[in-house]
């Protein structure tokens, strides 16, 4: 039997056994739970939102209409969560009866956050990593972890390749640019270089032994414990970048982290709370990569799916110290495209 049953984000606990008081058959058979995940402004369907039913069944996306099943559920009770990005989380408890088959309407409310205004300050020490300090920077971070994990269990649950271009180009000291090498490559989403603090600069490779690749952050290290405590957050607030406005949360590493690492920005959408930018650099990089007095980039992040983001372009420029070489060498990487070894979006 089914029965439908309306959920709405709460921290409080909620038990749900009542709605299946009336399933008296076969006390040990499983109970099949499904239900759909909505907006409480406008009842629409949230494509793509995470769902989990703890401790069985751990988060997976529902579809693009926002449904969600799980099947096989043994009587007992768990925790329900239901997640997407710029909406308040649900956190609830729920009791299920044997041979019970209820269908739930869960429906999250869009988060407002209050920013502060906006202060601009000269470079300051980061000594207490994480994101620490203002409400408004725990807010505003929950929403950077949630892009963050969504894009990791994007990767777990539907595994792809991606297809990248790359253009590289020298500056001279006279400013004149000269495309130096273009090529394709292909990458597993398994792909794995974790963070390691002061550890971002890879073995020299290449014909010459002068090539060394740099590890960015990727939008996975925001839900990464290890990098999260080798920084510092700061929300900076509303800031504009490539002609729109975002809000701008700030990190850096530790000052007791002493070899190269990384500091920059992510950019969140205002309205949606979506990652759209991080800018990166790269602290003492004379310590990581001899000869180099600077690097700089910019990764952008468009969506896929409704709520399901990817980088389709990186561009870093690195700067030179000596006088004997280019003044500056620009990487490009652009998405070619995306080949997904299991469906993400089925036909309707």
């Amino acid at each position: 039997m089914k029965e439908a049953l309306a959920l709405v984000a709460a921290v409080c606990a909620v038990s749900l056994s009542g709605a299946a008081a009336a399933a008296q058959q076969a006390p040990h058979a499983a109970a099949s739970i499904s239900g759909t995940v909505v907006a409480v402004e406008t009842g629409e369907p949230l494509p793509f939102s995470v769902v989990a039913l703890l401790p069985v069944f751990s988060r997976r996306f529902t579809d693009q209409t926002g449904a969600f099943t799980f099947a096989g559920v043994a009587p007992g009770t768990y925790h329900l969560l239901a997640r997407q990005i710029g909406y308040t989380p649900l956190d609830t408890v729920l009791a299920v009866l044997a041979d019970s088959a209820p269908v739930l309407r869960i429906a999250l409310s869009h988060v407002a956050i209050q920013l502060p205004p906006v202060t601009v300050t000269g470079k300051t020490t980061c000594g207490t990593a994480g994101p620490v300090g203002a409400p408004e920077l725990a807010a505003v971070f929950d929403q950077l972890l949630e892009n963050a994990r969504r894009f990791e269990l994007l990767a777990d649950s539907f595994p792809h390749r991606f297809r990248i271009e790359r253009i590289f180009t020298t500056v001279d000291r006279q400013g004149r640019n000269e495309v130096s090498q273009v090529d394709t490559f292909e990458r597993e989403s398994s792909f794995r270089w974790p963070y390691r603090p002061g550890r971002i600069v890879g073995p020299p490779t290449g014909p010459l032994n002068n090539d060394r690749l740099v590890r960015l952050p990727s939008l996975s290290d925001f839900a990464d414990s290890t990098f999260v405590d080798a920084h510092c957050f700061r929300l900076v607030g509303r800031d504009t970048l490539a002609g729109s406005t975002f809000i701008r949360v700030d990190f850096a590493p530790v000052a007791a982290l002493r070899s190269t690492d990384v500091e920059g920005a992510a950019y969140l959408d205002p309205v949606t709370y979506q990652i759209r930018y991080t800018t990166v650099r790269l602290t003492r990089p004379e310590r990581g990569i001899p000869g180099v007095a600077a690097m700089v980039a910019t990764i952008h992040f468009s969506e896929i799916a409704p709520g399901i983001l990817l980088h389709d372009h990186v561009r870093s420029v690195e700067t030179f110290a000596w006088s004997h070489t280019p003044a500056e060498r620009i990487e490009e990487q652009r998405l070619l495209g995306v080949h997904f070894l299991r469906a993400l979006i089925h036909p309707q």
